[in-house]
């Protein structure tokens, strides 16, 4: 960020919103596709919200018309009430669903839509249904995953393939507070998945979407063939094709993580200062253009083109196309001699992008990438002046950590509400880090041209090899270190506004000196504070009981008292992958202590929990496990009375059998059996009336 947005303008004023036109349109446009989104207004007609966004501006030049100042109001009102329609209109375009089946089988014709992405079991692609029979609501976007092979190798965007496979609705979330990657595919478009076998597709012909996006996957395949053939490989490779394609799918997790503790995930995808980068080369390159109208204006097309180009070479993420949209402004200044207004090339780039697609609003790389510019051009310049160097050196790591810090500022209220954690070190992991990253990326650059040539081409990658390790192990070191990070921070969407509204407040005072921000700032800070032991209080009086869905095992949470008692037959901690994956969220969410006890675990007791074999009382109600060896156990037993019973491990039993063993109230179907032996569980209550829950069907909470 050093290098991009910290130089667009040196000195800027403090926002004021009379002086912004665009929020006047930016504000109630992003209002009315939070509504689109949020309350599901997709499903209405979107003409009759276009009409009424027409009919708002018909109003707004009638009311114009009568050159009165005190209509000046209401003319306003109206224009951004048609903003407000705008902006739902525009989500409706974007975000429809498919309609027809939930899950269909036959031959469809469809077109690339994105490069391969290679894993140990499957070629992923991203592709768009052009036919599908005779139903047209079949029409949209799927996730395909091909049995990897050399057929499968050859695919590339553009090329429009027959398959024939089953699509299926990406699954919802399983458990409770866990990542929807439905959602997330829906907002890209892509409701679809299905597996292709190896004699199940034939490449028809080739006809990309885009002819500027196929030309940037070759770019992109063909850079990272010369990085190979330059002798760059493993964390190495990953981490360079991360850095400056904005390709993290060969990257280590274990190496993500660490990156991710030490502060400085950030450094991992391709962000502003990459394309700041870019734009200063390409701006020394075409500096002797500067000398009249008509060149500085080939300069300004030139360097726009170049700052795009790799926008698209890198994946058109968020972060860059904040970058580039930003930096097109700053070009079209520079040919036409004018200063540009960071606040200007802020507002119009969102509002831009926004227009676009408003789904990027969701994003969280998106949502990232403009409140750490926020952050940066609001408190970096007065952080900075604390302090002054007369060294070049000094000044540029203190500017590094102003950077980083007011950057901080910007993201970590929100960072925290979505990553629940907070990289204690990060002031000193960026100070390390930031520098070495910029020497990777011109490295990384110049090593491109200088790979064809085979002596300078393995210098420059051994020189980017040790770099790479050099800036891995510091990372690594940092990390190792003792409370590197604060985990399990839960902040609430109604904690992140108070906390963000406190931010402004203060940057408010330290701009205008105004004493009612100070008192402003004061009282959302005690909101703040107080927040904590209220939402403690009230989450520790919640009791129940949650069935987790983990394919194959078995997850059984009981919480009371702020403690979540976890007895499952494949968690052993809460260090493990599947705890990570499926449990952990529900538990911090709650702000509960988790304690794991082994499923086999012949008998417990820990406050409202008492375990006896597979017998559990807690908090008033009895559940009983059924497994393979239940039948064996309990043959001959009857009139066992239970309130849940929980059926785990496609027991031997049959659900008429149970009814003669035990008497219950309720059943719970959950990940460890099969569709069938949960179908038969499913269908038996369902016709005798008694309440059933398959855990990957929902939640049972």
């Amino acid at each position: 960020m050093v290098f991009t947005d910290r130089h667009i303008h040196e000195k800027q004023n403090i926002m004021k919103y009379d002086n912004y036109p665009v929020i006047k349109v930016l504000l109630p446009y992003i209002i009315g596709i939070v509504i689109a989104y949020k309350f599901d207004f997709q499903k209405t007609d979107g003409s009759v919200i276009l009409f009424s966004a027409v009919v708002f501006v018909a109003a707004a030049f009638i009311v114009s018309s009568f050159k009165s100042y005190r209509l000046e109001s209401v003319q306003l009102l109206l224009v951004m009430a048609a903003f407000v329609a705008i902006g739902m209109v525009q989500t409706y375009r974007k975000y429809t669903s498919f309609a027809g089946e939930c899950g269909f089988e036959g031959d469809f014709v469809v077109r690339l839509m994105s490069g391969g992405t290679q894993g140990e079991k499957s070629e992923r692609f991203e592709a768009e249904i052009l036919f599908a029979g005779d139903s047209a609501e079949r029409k949209g976007r799927a996730l395909l995953y091909f049995k990897p092979g050399e057929k499968a190798r050859k695919l590339a965007y553009g090329d429009v393939v027959t398959v024939r496979a089953r699509l299926e609705r990406i699954e919802q979330p399983h458990n409770p507070e866990a990542f929807n990657y439905a959602g997330y595919m829906k907002r890209r478009g892509v409701c679809f998945t299905g597996f292709v076998r190896e004699e199940g597709f034939e490449k028809m012909g080739h006809s990309p979407e885009s002819r500027i996006l196929e030309i940037a996957n070759e770019t992109r395949r063909r850079c990272v063939s010369l990085y190979e053939s330059a002798g760059m490989t493993g964390d190495e490779l990953g981490i360079l094709k991360a850095i400056l394609l904005g390709d993290d799918d060969t990257l280590d997790p274990d190496l993500k993580k660490s990156y991710s503790s030490a502060g400085v995930s950030h450094i991992l995808c391709v962000s502003g200062m990459h394309v700041g980068i870019i734009f200063m080369i390409i701006n020394f390159l075409l500096k002797p253009l500067d000398y009249s109208v008509t060149t500085r204006i080939f300069k300004s097309v030139v360097t726009t083109a170049v700052v795009w180009a790799y926008a698209h070479v890198t994946g058109l993420a968020p972060s860059v196309t904040r970058a580039a949209a930003m930096f097109t402004f700053v070009a079209a200044g520079q040919a036409l001699r004018r200063n540009t207004d960071v606040f200007h090339s802020l507002f119009a780039s969102l509002f831009i992008l926004l227009v676009h697609n408003p789904l990027l609003l969701f994003e969280t790389g998106f949502q990232l990438s403009y409140l750490a510019v926020f952050g940066i051009v609001l408190f970096q310049p007065k952080i900075s002046g604390i302090f002054k160097f007369k060294t070049k050196v000094a000044k540029y790591f203190w500017e590094l950590l102003t950077v980083s810090v007011a950057a901080q500022i910007g993201t970590s209220p929100i960072a925290i509400y979505y990553f629940s954690q907070f990289p204690n070190y990060f002031m000193l992991s960026n100070l390390c880090v930031m520098a070495l990253s910029f020497v990777v990326v011109v490295t990384g650059v110049l090593l491109l041209p200088f790979s064809m040539l085979p002596v300078a081409g393995r210098l420059l990658s051994r020189l980017l090899t040790a770099e790479i390790r050099v800036m891995n192990a510091i990372i690594t070191f940092i990390e190792r270190l003792p409370f590197s990070v604060t985990e399990n921070i839960d902040y609430t969407v109604f904690q992140v506004v108070v906390l963000y509204a406190t931010v402004g407040c203060v940057c408010s005072y330290i701009h205008r000196k105004k004493r009612l921000a100070l008192v402003s700032a004061c009282v959302f800070l005690s909101v703040f504070s107080l927040s904590f032991p209220v939402k403690k209080a009230v989450r520790a009086s919640q009791e129940g009981f949650t069935a987790y869905h983990i394919r194959g095992s078995t997850a059984l949470g009981f919480f009371a008292g702020g403690k979540c008692y976890i007895l499952s037959d494949s968690v052993k901690c809460v260090s493990d992958r599947r705890y990570e994956y499926n449990i952990r969220a529900h538990v911090r969410k709650r702000l509960l202590e988790p304690v794991v006890v082994g499923l086999d675990t012949l008998e417990y007791t820990d406050g409202p929990l008492v375990k006896r074999e597979r017998h559990v009382a807690f908090m008033g109600k009895r559940y009983m496990i059924v497994d393979k060896e239940f039948k064996r156990e309990y043959s001959g037993i009857e009139g066992l009375e239970t309130d849940c019973v929980i059926i785990r491990g496609n027991p031997w039993i049959k659900p008429e059998e149970l009814a003669v063993t035990a008497v219950f109230k309720e059943v719970v179907v959950d990940g460890s059996n099969s569709r069938h032996n949960a179908d038969m569980w499913r269908d038996y209550c369902v016709g005798r009336g008694i309440p059933v829950c398959v855990t990957g069907e929902r939640f049972y909470e």
